[in-house]
């Protein structure tokens, strides 16, 4: 879809508004930390709502490879669930709060990709991972995978409400730490709760 080198400056860009949000950048800033010209940068793309959907479908993109090789090689469905943590941690600490608020205010098409991302792959993720889970008797039988995998994706995003854990008290990397313990110590069996603890040891 893109070639190499747009893939690097995606990256960066990604990198630029996850240190400093969407709105604070402008198209000048994202030429000068890329080394090229606005001229050049305006060949790739149309408008910066044009730049920050093929940013977010780049992300989106290597967000599913990422998904399909932590579930390929995790021992099991905790140890998947704990992969997912550490790869999210480094991101999550160096995340601007704002840009999801950004995005649903001024990139609506960007905005639905995430939703999208969220109700139909990640949902689908979350429930491979339950049903695993409860195969692998790591999860506790009795309750709905599928309610709760869709629980799980709606209160994710709840996480960037500033309203509710402004980013100055709650970090979000130890806030998306403790929002999966307590989702996992909800789900666990005895037999998964030994494992948990013995991860957390």
């Amino acid at each position: 879809m893109f070639t190499e080198q747009q893939e690097k400056w995606l990256k960066r860009v990604e990198d630029l508004f996850l240190r400093y949000g969407i709105k604070s950048i402008s198209m000048d800033d994202v030429a000068r930390e890329l080394g090229i010209s606005k001229k050049t940068l305006y060949q790739f793309v149309d408008s910066k709502d044009d730049l920050v959907n093929k940013m977010l479908e780049r992300h989106i993109a290597e967000e599913k490879n990422l998904c399909h090789q932590v579930s390929g090689v995790a021992e099991n469905a905790v140890e998947e669930m704990f992969m997912v943590i550490e790869s999210n941690a480094q991101q999550l600490q160096q995340m601007k709060t704002n840009i999801v608020y950004d995005l649903q205010k001024y990139h609506h098409d960007a905005w639905e990709k995430v939703q999208d991302y969220q109700r139909n792959f990640l949902y689908r993720i979350v429930l491979a991972n339950l049903e695993r889970g409860i195969r692998e008797g790591l999860y506790r039988t009795g309750f709905d995978p599928d309610i709760v995998a869709k629980l799980h994706i709606a209160m994710s995003l709840q996480l960037f409400d500033e309203n509710i854990f402004p980013q100055n008290t709650y970090p979000k990397a130890t806030l998306f730490h403790e929002y999966l313990m307590h989702y996992l110590y909800g789900i666990v069996s005895d037999k998964g709760l030994q494992l948990l603890k013995a991860k957390l040891s």
